[in-house]
Order: C-alpha cells, then sequence, then structure tokens
C-alpha cells in the first residue's frame, strides 16, 4: 500500500531508549522536573531563536495552561481558520469570561480596527494563529502581526508551531525552498521577540509525540510556576524526552537538512507531475498538498479508486467550500520517484475513466460527467 497519510514528513525515524531508564518518576512535572528535559526544550527554543522552553505531553495541555494565565483584562483574536486545538484553548478563555474574537488573516485592516477598538476598552490583545496557514500555502504574517500589537508591550503572539517545526526552517532560497535547520516558521521568516509564546508538537517534523512551550525566560517561568496541568497531570515520559533529545541530535549532525532537501524535491515532482497533466494542487512548498474537484462525489470518487489502487490519501474539509472536500497527499522524503510517478498514472487512469479532461498546466478542471466511478 503507498501511504500519503502520514504527517510523518521527514520520514519515520527510529529511536533506542537505554533499558535503564525510567519510563517516569510518577511526580508531577511542577513537583520535580529533570534538567536533562529542560534542556532538550531549550535546544527547541533556540532552534526557533527564542530563550527557552518547557516539555509537556501534548498540545492541548499548553493551550489549556496558556490560556488560564491570560489576564482578566485580555482580548483573544484568533485567527479563524486555526488548528482546532488553538481554538479549544480559547474557549476555555471564553468560560473565564473574556471576549473571544475571531479574524480573516487575509484582512489585516479590519484586524487592526477590532484591536484599536479592545483596546480603548482596555483590554490587553492576546493573537492566536498557526505559524504555518495550510489553508495558504505558506507562513503567516508574523511581523505584521507583531508590528499591529506592539503599541501595547503587554500584548501576546501565541502560535501553534506543529505543522513547520522541523520541516522549514532558516534562509529559504530557491535552492533550498524549505530553508536550513528545521526552525520552523520564526526561523523561515527570521522573526522573534518577547512577545512571542509558541507550542509546538514534535510530533510532524520529528516524529515524536511529545510538546514544547517556548518563549522568553520570564514568560517560561511564569508558565513553570502556575501551570495548573503541571500539577494534575501526568508529565512527559522519560522515554518520549529521550527521544525527542535523539531526533534533534540527528536532525543537527546533518541528517535533518538532508531530509528536508529530498522532501523538497518530492514536493517539486508531484507538483510537477500534477501540473503537466492539468491538475492544480495547492499547498505551495509544503508537504501537504490538495486537490480540489468539482464535485463532492468526484472527491469521494477519486478517494475511493486511489484505495482500490492500494494507494491511502485523505479526504480533508475545504475551508473555503464547506461542501466540496478535497483529496489531500501527505507527501514524505522517504517516498520515491517511482512513488510520485505511480501516483500520477493513476489520478491520469481515473480521470480518463470519469472523462475529466485537462486543457493547459495551469487550468482548471472541467467535469463532464454527474457521476465519478469507484472502480
Amino acid at each position: 500500500m503507498l501511504d500519503f497519510t502520514s504527517a510523518l514528513y521527514l520520514g519515520p525515524p527510529t529511536f533506542t531508549v537505554p533499558t535503564n531508564l525510567a519510563l517516569t518518576t510518577g511526580r508531577p512535572a511542577a513537583l520535580q522536573e529533570p534538567d536533562w528535559h529542560r534542556r532538550i526544550a531549550e535546544a527547541v527554543a533556540h532552534r526557533q531563536g527564542l530563550e527557552t522552553g518547557l516539555l509537556s505531553p501534548s498540545t492541548l495541555h499548553l493551550f489549556w495552561d496558556v490560556l488560564a494565565l491570560a489576564p482578566p483584562s485580555a482580548a483573544v483574536f484568533i485567527d479563524q481558520a486555526m488548528y482546532p486545538i488553538g481554538h479549544w484553548g480559547a474557549a476555555r478563555a471564553a468560560l473565564r469570561g473574556l471576549p473571544v474574537v475571531p479574524f480573516n488573516a487575509d484582512n489585516l485592516p479590519a484586524l487592526r480596527r477590532m484591536l484599536h477598538i479592545y483596546r480603548q476598552q482596555g483590554r490587553i490583545p492576546w493573537l492566536l494563529t498557526d505559524g504555518w496557514r495550510l489553508t495558504q500555502e505558506g507562513p503567516a504574517p508574523l511581523s505584521c502581526y507583531q508590528e499591529l500589537l506592539r503599541p501595547d508591550p503587554r500584548s501576546v503572539l501565541l502560535l501553534d508551531d506543529t505543522q513547520a517545526f522541523g520541516v522549514v526552517g532558516a534562509k529559504p532560497s530557491a535552492q533550498r525552498p524549505l530553508g536550513q535547520g528545521g526552525g520552523g516558521s520564526l526561523a523561515y521568516l527570521g522573526v522573534r521577540g518577547p512577545d512571542i509564546v509558541c507550542i509546538n508538537s514534535l510530533a510532524k517534523g520529528l516524529g515524536v509525540p511529545v510538546a514544547v512551550l517556548t518563549g522568553s525566560q520570564k514568560w517560561v517561568a511564569r508558565f513553570a510556576r502556575r501551570g495548573s496541568t503541571r500539577v494534575h497531570s501526568s508529565p512527559v515520559s522519560n522515554w518520549h524526552a529521550w527521544a525527542a533529545g535523539q531526533a534533534l541530535q540527528h536532525d543537527a549532525a546533518g541528517a535533518g537538512n538532508t531530509a528536508r532537501q529530498q522532501l523538497a524535491r518530492r514536493i517539486r515532482e508531484f507538483r510537477r507531475a500534477l501540473g503537466a497533466a492539468g491538475w492544480q494542487p495547492t499547498g505551495g512548498w509544503f508537504p501537504v498538498q490538495k486537490l480540489t474537484l468539482p464535485t463532492a462525489v468526484a472527491a469521494l470518487g477519486l478517494h475511493s479508486y486511489l484505495a482500490l489502487q492500494g494507494i491511502r490519501a485523505l479526504l480533508t474539509a475545504n475551508p473555503q467550500q464547506p461542501t466540496l472536500p478535497q483529496v489531500t497527499f501527505c507527501l514524505r522524503a522517504d517516498h520515491s520517484p517511482a512513488d510520485i510517478a505511480h501516483l500520477r498514472q493513476v489520478l491520469l487512469a481515473w480521470a480518463s475513466k470519469n472523462n475529466l479532461l485537462f486543457s493547459t498546466p495551469n487550468a482548471s478542471l472541467r467535469h463532464e460527467t454527474k457521476h465519478a466511478v469507484y472502480a
């Protein structure tokens, strides 16, 4: 089975755990946290250009605690397209009585006006966003957000960079479109500052299901003192922390940049192969590539046909057109050119079977039948 559903973008990792390493101490993180856990979190922070960090079992734990730290005078502004866990964190802020204001990241003048209105009411803005916007094929306008927040030094820019950390990095170029170092959206854009708090899981870019909170020394120390999940839930297991440390070392030793270059080649091959046949995948220089078909029936038909041909793909929601799902492919560094070529042939066979005509490489699909076959 050819799999395009895994978000292990740099390929499946391999880890070894010392046989004498205890799985857990049984104590909450607030009571005892190994120094080496802290050093691993600091390594993540330094890749992002931030000062320090803390490990956590999941991004949900972190969003739950971080939004509890927002002062009573805060107003939470959230990108309406943000990943659901960010919205769950904002929901906790709403339960506390804080105003939660959705905004459209493509309309910065409207966001500016809303920020001004709430500042006039004495509110401190907390702005929540994904670091990398999958719906817009690139990073969020983080420097613009910083500029909008700058009038109030108490403001917080809180981002979830799970998709980008480990995958994109500093100094992107035509030769290295994913950049170097895997520091995520902040490194990719060259953005940093004391107002930034970052939450990311290492599950995608490094293949380790553990989360990290990063930011300034002052901010992280505050979180360490007041985070309720650090008292009332289990800490990160030593095995996960050890795996995270190994993944960071392996990546920094050169394997990471090699895998990112390999991944970039697969993305280029995928887009060229489909573009030459008239398909228009969205995703830009990111391994999550999406096809939008003319009808929901066509999308369902293609997804089923791929499965019958031994190819796993995802059927995902389309934020622009909720009634029109997208067929999504997660590319990985360990996919081969032959894998991409085979996928292209299967897609062309399905299109021919369903009388889907292609014109120029940049043209949209024209659907000439009412129904799509499943086999």
